[in-house]
């Protein structure tokens, strides 16, 4: 069971049955509460978990079964969505139950008698029915969610088998769809376009911020999907990501080639269902050049210390990771290491062996120490809390100044 508050705060809390809350607690980490289920029926449970939340302050709650494998994130996301506009939202289930519901605490006074209430038909299919019957007679506006199938009975059992053959599937060999946020990169996309397709992409998307220039035309001619997005790289990578049909996907940068064996460590690591976010190694310009190298150390040095991918070595994730995380978060800085935060605390993180390589201009035309340490700079300002809208700011007045400013 969820309570989720709409400021965009997430208490997840599990109730349990019997004397396993601690073994529970154990197996999940201290990162999810778990809770010992009240006692009675199934209304009565509900309502107890559900008010429990709201006396501890949740402005809203949404509450989940365990048995609808279908269930994710969107869901969720969807439902406090919907409590803008409704006082209570329902999740049907095709048997004639419900798999969610969620309320917010302004609706819970008459919320909570009229769904959990004596005169629902638990554990019968009319349950969503009565359930709507009572809510409006309450003078509770409802909202519908799409219908689930949920698991009860043995025949059921089709839908799990059915859910976790495609799971394998995927999982084995997933479609990786490779996302590309691009804004007057013309100098570069053909290549990073050109390597994608090399390393065996399902499909390349360019999400472009409007560019001034031919970025957009060269693309397409190079055979990727072109849309045009909302400027900025938060909101280009998930339009990119809305568009995409992949079971992966790959975020590369405009600027970036990936090797043509990418694919295959993208298999590789992807099979291990305890990774959320994949990412390769970080190699820059020319392996020729002193310099360069100089730059690509740097660059590990990077990944070493603070143990998080960035944009910059083409991160990869599960399609439905993506959306159970909802997306790259809206800030104008610090987007892809937000997003990698957020993946550390549901599962492992993994690292190729091999290297991805990006364009050393921005090294070069600032230089390494300075760019190393504004870098560093921004990563520090965004842990110590530093609103994103001042990093953003500061960098960009750093940026414009000359390398001898």
């Amino acid at each position: 069971m969820h309570a989720t508050a709409l400021s965009g705060s997430v208490a997840l809390e599990v109730h349990v049955s019997g004397a396993g809350a601690r073994e529970t607690q154990r197996w999940l980490g201290r990162s999810v509460t778990v809770r010992q289920q009240a006692g009675g029926g199934l209304g009565d449970r509900l309502a107890a978990a559900a008010g429990g939340a709201i006396a501890d302050g949740a402005p809203a709650i949404v509450l989940v079964g365990s048995d609808a494998p279908d269930l994710g994130g969107a869901h969720v996301r969807e439902a406090l969505d919907g409590l803008a506009g409704a006082d209570v939202v329902l999740g049907p289930a095709l048997d004639g139950g419900y798999y969610l519901v969620a309320l917010s605490s302004d609706s819970s006074a008459r919320a909570l008698p009229a769904l959990f209430g004596p005169r629902i038909p638990w554990g019968t299919g009319t349950v969503l029915e009565r359930s709507l019957v009572a809510a409006r007679a309450s003078g509770l506006t409802v909202r519908l969610l799409e219908p689930l199938a949920d698991i009860d009975r043995p025949e059921d059992l089709a839908v799990w088998e059915s859910l976790l053959a495609g799971s394998e599937r995927s999982r084995l060999d997933p479609r990786l769809s490779v996302v590309i946020p691009a804004l007057n990169e013309e100098s570069g996309i053909v290549s990073a376009i050109g390597s994608a397709q090399r390393a065996g992409a399902h499909e390349i998307i360019v999400a472009d911020g409007k560019s001034d220039d031919r970025t957009a035309a060269l693309a397409a001619e190079a055979g990727a999907l072109v849309i045009s997005a909302e400027r900025g790289r938060s909101r280009q990578l998930n339009a990119g990501a809305g568009a995409a049909s992949g079971d992966v996907l790959l975020f590369l940068h405009a600027d970036t080639t990936v090797p043509v064996d990418a694919m295959e460590h993208v298999k590789r690591i992807m099979a291990d269902p305890d990774v959320v976010l994949g990412s390769f190694r970080f190699s820059a310009g020319d392996t020729s050049s002193l310099v360069d190298r100089l730059i690509s150390t740097v660059g590990d040095w990077r990944h070493r210390v603070f143990r998080l991918p960035y944009g910059d070595q083409a991160t990869f994730v599960r399609a439905v990771d993506f959306a159970d995380l909802g997306g790259f978060p809206d800030l104008p800085v610090m987007e892809d290491y937000e997003f990698a935060l957020r993946c550390a605390r549901l599962g492992r993180l993994g690292l190729a062996s091999t290297a991805v390589r990006t364009s050393a201009r921005a090294w070069h035309e600032h230089g390494l120490v300075r760019t190393t340490l504004t870098n560093s700079a921004v990563i520090a300002g965004y842990r110590l809390g530093i609103p994103t809208c001042t990093l953003a700011a500061w960098r960009q007045r750093v940026a414009n100044r000359s390398p001898a400013g």
